[in-house]
């Protein structure tokens, strides 16, 4: 039999000025995804445009809208708006930077995001090399949802929470106030960040009932109970008081939703951006086969938790990426068979690691993208980051030749546009208003967009004038057969129908 040859111990070097496993992630995946990815980010829909416009209206006004700001079908609905803080910072940044301040900032925070995953599994105790893997593949995970939009925030927040659950400084649980009273003002996505609380507390309690250690399981159940209360009463300071949580509520459980809101949909895998999940699922399985140490029932249930979030709505898969994912890094680093073959590569990096300081890259790099966001993209006479709508993924000429025509009556608006109409067009009243629709507008508008039985006389029943579509749609060509309705403007984006007067009235 062959002698196992002996593993050499690694030694790491103390202060030492490498890049952290951190640094790296962030110095090249933070401009990487708000150069690279700049038009994805701000740009996928028109729902940044319309967080926009609310935040402009806010600020402008002085208080929270309590209707929508522009859709016809929902004019009687009263408007919670959950996303109101990151409404303003939107806004804010836009009037300072425009779309490529936007940018540079989600991609700043993406790095950040993602390296302190690094840290934090470096931190807890994992390899370097294993630390560094598992930041990525969270940030493969992240990316299926990583947008300029109010549930980046809760991305950051549920890591965070993450991160403080693991903390053993004394008293954090009183770092939980400020945490959720801020994200409950920046997005509804807290809901997820005190279910995860609650799992710790019920895993602590099963611990102790079923472990050996039981006063130290009972220890924790106390501070994580005091946590979730000390979170849950955070969450109430909002200007909605109560109303705000049964809007998450209805959000969370409403069947509508996540049956007709691709967002909101379960995972598809053969969808390429969703394969990072799968691999995480079948990489977990095969990990945690070879592990040989129990998972704390914590982490456990943090897991399944997550896991469930994720398979219900593909858009949590981000949420899975930056807390069940880095449990399962830690699990898989403590419960690694101890007589197996070590990772042999990449040992310099494993010894330098250990005592590099964080930020001696990562900060150089953050400013440098927060000057080329303030500068607008620019570097010097090169346009780095877009600096306008892109007019092939939004009507940019169409909404602004019906804007400067002043054409009148409501109009029907393709899902994906009406925030940018919204912004691009205040004085249009639209079918679909991002930020507040209802069952009526859903169905109203799969009626119109599918062309189902008695769609003209839907379009009628709204007293729609204008019609504003993809031209190359189904839609846009049963138009085309309707003597009612006639081509006012078409482009390659967008065509916009005009109806006769025979068609409807011109009353509103």
């Amino acid at each position: 039999m062959a002698r196992r040859r002996p593993t050499r111990k690694i030694v790491p070097v103390e202060k030492n000025n490498a890049p952290s496993a951190a640094d790296l992630i962030f110095m090249v995946f933070a401009p990487l995804t708000a150069i690279r990815g700049a038009v994805k980010l701000t740009q996928s829909d028109g729902d940044l445009a319309a967080h926009i416009r609310m935040g402009d209206t806010i600020l402008a006004t002085g208080h929270i809208p309590s209707l929508s700001l522009a859709s016809y079908t929902s004019t009687s609905d009263p408007l919670i708006a959950h996303a109101w803080l990151s409404e303003i910072i939107f806004a804010l940044l836009f009037r300072i930077g425009g779309l490529p301040l936007l940018a540079a900032i989600t991609g700043i925070v993406v790095g950040l995001t993602h390296g302190s995953v690094a840290l934090f599994l470096r931190r807890r105790g994992a390899d370097p090399r294993w630390a560094f893997l598992a930041a990525l593949l969270s940030l493969a995970l992240g990316a299926s949802h990583w947008l300029t939009r109010p549930h980046m925030f809760s991305i950051v927040g549920a890591a965070l929470t993450l991160f403080l659950l693991e903390s053993d400084r004394p008293r954090r649980e009183l770092l939980f106030l400020p945490l959720f009273a801020l994200w409950a003002n920046l997005h509804g996505g807290w809901l997820y960040g005190l279910a995860l609380i609650g799992t710790y507390v019920a895993g602590d309690l099963a611990e102790a009932l079923l472990g050996s250690e039981r006063p130290e399981w009972l220890r924790a159940a106390r501070k994580n109970s005091i946590a979730f209360g000390i979170a849950a009463a955070a969450t109430l300071l909002n200007p909605f008081g109560l109303s705000l949580h049964r809007e998450v509520f209805s959000a969370v459980t409403n069947s509508s939703l996540a049956s007709q809101m691709a967002e909101f949909m379960p995972p598809n895998f053969q969808e390429i951006a969703q394969v990072p999940f799968l691999l995480a699922i079948l990489t977990t399985i095969g990990l945690f086969a070879l592990t040989t140490r129990r998972i704390p029932l914590p982490w456990l249930g943090a897991i399944l938790l997550s896991f469930l979030f994720a398979l219900r709505s593909f858009r949590n898969i981000a949420l899975f990426g930056v807390t069940a994912w880095p449990l399962i890094a830690l699990q898989v680093g403590r419960g690694w068979p101890s007589g197996g073959r070590r990772f042999p590569f990449f040992t310099e990096f494993a010894r330098l690691d250990p005592g590099s300081r964080v930020g001696i890259l990562g900060v150089p790099v953050a400013v440098l993208l927060l000057a080329l966001g303030l500068n607008r993209g620019h570097v010097g006479s090169v346009q780095v980051i877009a600096d306008e709508w892109n007019e092939r993924k939004f009507p940019t000429v169409a909404v602004a030749k019906a804007r400067a025509a002043a054409l009148p009556g409501r109009v029907f608006d393709a899902w994906g546009w009406g925030g940018y109409i919204m912004y691009a067009w205040p004085e249009a009243s639209v079918h679909v208003d991002p930020l507040k629709f209802n069952a009526v507008t859903m169905k109203s508008y799969t009626a119109i967009e599918d062309m189902l039985p008695g769609w003209q006389e839907e379009l009628a029943r709204w007293n729609v004038q204008t019609v504003i579509v993809k031209s190359e749609s189904p839609l846009a060509k049963g138009l085309a057969r309707e003597r009612s309705w006639s081509v006012w403007h078409r482009d390659s984006t967008a065509v916009v129908y005009r109806a006769t007067t025979a068609n409807v009235s011109l009353a509103p």
